[in-house]
């Protein structure tokens, strides 16, 4: 099956949900820290929650359509583009922020994720109920603490430890089966073997999910310069002016 046909539209629909709700999170986020905004901060709470959940859960789906076609030098760029792509986010928070300096955060963890993921594709529906050891882990490693930041994917931290973003392998990487699991029961032989059709309304968000990764690295620096045009200072930034 070619590339094109993976493409499926219910997918890329979601995936752009998923990315308008992360645009809303991460601005109500922004205004928080740089502006003092603290209403309704259990209702964002959860709906970060969801934000990052809808985000890993179709990331594994994505995986699993995909992995039909590809070879495990395909699964190696996948790790090298995003976890590069996250170290650029480390350098970055940890030059420009005073505080909170992204180091094992969504990029991080999925291109982790696209190599950790290789022996459980065999598994397919089964990831279903392998899932969650990885939620019971976070329980087991989150009284844990240590110095060192290599522990950071598995969710072991420094006491205190606060950063902007941040998915260990537990629990997230449960998600992330999750995603495999169910589509692996929803689209066997990564084929859908039902027909679909959507508004055009639905084809518009799809578009937008096709381009996650490039909004989602031009975002955060959008809405800094809003936030500062628009309070003339961003505490908690190191400025170069």
């Amino acid at each position: 099956m070619s590339a094109q046909k993976l493409r499926y539209v219910e997918v890329d629909f979601f995936r752009g949900v998923a990315l308008i709700m992360m645009l809303i999170s991460n601005f109500v986020t922004d205004l928080q820290y740089f502006a003092g905004y603290n209403n309704f901060e259990l209702f964002w709470r959860f709906f970060a929650l969801l934000t990052a959940s809808m985000f890993v859960f179709i990331s594994g789906v994505s995986v699993w359509l995909s992995h039909f076609r590809w070879n495990y030098t395909k699964f190696f760029k996948r790790f090298v583009k995003l976890f590069g792509l996250g170290l650029m986010i480390t350098v970055f928070t940890k030059l420009f922020l005073k505080e909170g300096t992204i180091y094992f955060g969504v990029l991080h963890f999925l291109g982790v994720a696209s190599i950790l993921v290789i022996p459980f594709l065999r598994f397919g529906e089964k990831n279903v109920l392998i899932a969650p050891v990885f939620f019971a882990g976070k329980f087991v490693v989150e009284n844990i603490h240590s110095e060192n930041l290599l522990l950071l994917p598995l969710g072991i931290t420094p006491p205190y430890f606060f950063t902007f973003d941040y998915f260990p392998i537990f629990p997230w990487f449960g998600v992330f089966l999750l995603g495999v699991g169910a589509a692996s029961i929803i689209y066997p032989g990564g084929e859908r073997k039902f027909e679909l059709s959507f508004p055009k309304a639905f084809l518009s968000v799809a578009f937008l999910g096709r381009h996650t990764l490039k909004i989602y690295l031009l975002h955060q620096p959008i809405f800094g310069i809003v936030l500062l045009l628009y309070l003339g200072n961003l505490p908690g930034v190191n400025l170069p002016w």
